[in-house]
């Protein structure tokens, strides 16, 4: 494949990222397939607006649990094992629905136990996944990688709705459920053929409860993934509920069947394919917030007419823009977080920011198809198009923002000089104190230095940081912060990044003392208590 380095398919030229690519689509495929499957099929087998609309949640709770594990745990494991095991329990799934379905022993609880245990398989590796594909290019590529990776999501959520529906439609819910396990196994081969080599550092990888604690310190400390937690929340908590109860709008307003549904849901998927594509002209020609602010007002628009207009092809004409709506505000969103979030923590974050979006998907199908109960499909609709466009208070308050280079690329991280003998590697708690000689006059200043330095040092690692006054000394100040042991330490200063250590360097700048500031290291000592 002949491709000029810096074109979109420059990742395809590279054996490990195509065939990941290959698998992911097939995987990503086999999902919705399952999910539009699952969908119709319940609700051919109740009339309770509530219960169909749990099958969204069924497929994306999970990822509320086990979203972050998975980021975790493909930190701290042979990957590809770990890969193939989720994977061949997805298969089993699929296989275990098409069987239940064919002999007729399905319960609309079965159904949504196996609909949620394949969530939380594709919640436990998608992390995995992600990165894996990231590594497998170099790093110019990267961002053509990303955008070909959003491309297999939603090819695949343009196809996988519409194949589904014409199976179920002509040979049954059964078929759907099979047909899904077919696009599992082509996952299996793909991982079952990769030869991964595991990269180990020079300390040792940290345990799981442990990497947990560092995913939620870094997500509380890093006011990138706070912000966009929140704005994910914001958006997808209420445009999920066209998603929710598009099976309902297409049974009971619409009156199109399987495969109309099929239809309904291919709009929406091909209408985020046309986003992938509009996107990067779209950013050179529009700021990005007020892109997001369009794109939400699109979306809302879209909703009011799936609510209130009876006519199927209209709401499908409706569906294609909010399609590209939906990618854009998602993928602006995933992309202001990756691009200011260092290497060690990036599997991590994808969960992070995996967990709150299905999370508020969960939350979106129990909201809207409760609603539904009570104010009728069109009424639910109205009311979350109404408050999606009032969340945009929320996304202008907190606007996006682009990460720079210095703050993903590492600092070199030569640690700092000492003149004592290191203690062994996980005794502690390690207490880090600092001295600084500080001028009265730019003492503001001084303080909003330390304090982005204070940010940083929590995010990385510390369980406790603050800054002292020293009261016989007014110009002076200490800064003390604490880590749980010597190797948790030399974590937080292998994690640094250029942005960091510039930050550092700025607080530094203030110290007015001869020398440099006095850092002094201490280690908690145990004893017993005299009785």
């Amino acid at each position: 494949m002949a491709t000029h380095p810096d074109s979109a398919l420059a990742p395809l030229r590279f054996p490990l990222y195509r065939a990941l690519w290959i698998g992911a689509f097939a995987g990503h495929l086999a999902i919705w397939m399952q999910s539009v499957g699952a969908a119709w099929l319940m609700a051919t087998m109740t009339s309770s607006t509530l219960v169909v609309a749990l099958v969204q949640t069924a497929t994306s709770l999970p990822a509320f649990f086990f979203g972050l594990p998975g980021g975790v745990i493909a930190d701290l494991v042979d990957r590809r094992r770990y890969l193939l095991g989720v994977q061949l329990t997805m298969l089993a799934s699929a296989v275990a629905l098409a069987a239940l379905t064919l002999s007729g022993l399905i319960a609309p609880w079965s159904l949504l136990a196996l609909t949620a245990l394949l969530g939380a398989c594709f919640a436990l590796q998608i992390p995995a996944w992600h990165t894996t594909q990231a590594e497998s290019v170099p790093l110019r590529t990267l961002p053509a990688a990303l955008v070909l990776g959003a491309v297999s999501y939603n090819a695949a959520r343009a196809v996988g709705p519409a194949l589904a529906g014409g199976i179920a439609m002509g040979v049954g819910p059964a078929a759907v459920f099979a047909a899904a396990g077919v696009c599992l196994c082509v996952g299996v081969v793909v991982i079952f053929r990769w030869r991964y080599v595991r990269h180990v550092g020079d300390l040792p990888p940290e345990r799981l409860l442990r990497g947990l604690r560092s995913a939620i310190r870094y997500t509380a400390h890093s006011q990138v993934m706070r912000m966009q937690m929140l704005r994910t929340a914001a958006f997808v908590s209420a445009g999920g509920g066209l998603w929710a109860l598009l099976p309902v709008l297409a049974r009971d307003q619409l009156n199109i069947g399987a495969g109309g549904y099929g239809v309904l849901f291919g709009s929406l998927g091909g209408g985020a394919i046309l986003g992938a594509f509009l996107l990067p002209s779209l950013q050179k020609r529009i700021e990005v917030n007020a892109l997001v602010t369009g794109a939400v007002v699109l979306y809302s628009a879209a909703t009011l007419v799936a609510a209130y207009v009876p006519l199927a092809p209209v709401v499908c004409l409706a569906l294609v823009p909010a399609g590209a709506a939906w990618m854009m505000v998602g993928n602006i969103n995933l992309a202001a977080m990756q691009t200011a979030i260092p290497a060690w923590i990036r599997a991590r974050a994808i969960a992070v920011y995996m967990l709150t979006f299905q999370g508020a998907m969960a939350l979106s199908g129990g909201i809207w198809g409760g609603a539904a109960e009570y104010l009728g499909v069109s009424g639910s609709l109205a009311v979350a198009a109404v408050t999606m466009t009032a969340g945009l208070v929320i996304l202008r308050r907190n606007p996006v923002r682009f990460g720079s280079e210095a703050e993903v690329t590492p600092s070199s991280h030569d640690f700092p000089q000492r003149d004592f003998r290191a203690p062994p590697a996980e005794e502690g708690p390690v207490a880090v104190q600092i001295e600084y000689q500080i001028d009265p006059t730019a003492k503001d200043e001084f303080f909003r230095a330390i304090h982005t330095v204070g940010r940083a040092r929590r995010r990385d690692g510390s369980r406790f940081w603050r800054l002292y006054r020293d009261l016989s000394n007014p110009t002076k100040y200490v800064e003390r912060f604490i880590v749980e042991s010597w190797t948790e330490y030399l974590r937080q200063q292998s994690r640094a990044t250029v942005a960091d250590r510039l930050a550092e360097e700025h607080a530094r700048s203030f110290h007015t003392g001869e020398r440099s500031p006095l850092t002094s290291h201490y280690v908690a000592e145990s004893f017993l208590e005299s009785r």
